[in-house]
């Protein structure tokens, strides 16, 4: 067997990932999210974080680290169910438009498949110039 073909073998035969936390989440009948990679608009700690960055830039005048750690606890301390909805609204908003966007490249995939499925896949020898 080539290398490649054992490690297509290896890769078929491992076992399924486990995680700590699909353990402790089914433990305690809780559903995980996993949220895709550098798709910051889904995840609503990436939206908190950037606010308290913007927070933070736009009333420190001192430029101290004293003062950056005071305006994060005060930003942090201020942080309420009212505050937050407007994270989970753009969340909401964002897997909306990923989905319609997802269904209509479904469709489109479709279309392009029943398409090419319905031509006639012969290539005409008869149609190039002769002298």
């Amino acid at each position: 067997m080539t290398k490649a073909e054992l490690l297509d073998v290896a890769y078929k035969n491992l076992p399924p990932k486990e995680y700590m936390a699909d353990k402790a989440a089914m433990k305690h009948n809780v559903q995980l999210v996993r949220i895709p990679v550098k798709h910051c608009a889904l995840n609503r700690i990436e939206l908190v974080w950037a606010s308290l960055k913007n927070f933070v830039c736009s009333n420190n005048v001192r430029f101290s680290l004293n003062d950056v750690e005071q305006l994060t606890k005060e930003f942090l301390s201020s942080i309420d169910p009212n505050h937050v909805k407007p994270y989970f609204d753009h969340v909401k908003k964002h897997e909306e438009i990923f989905k319609a966007a997802d269904k209509i490249a479904e469709e489109m995939e479709n279309d392009l498949i029943d398409e090419d499925e319905g031509e006639d896949n012969m290539v005409d020898m008869d149609s190039g110039d002769s002298d």
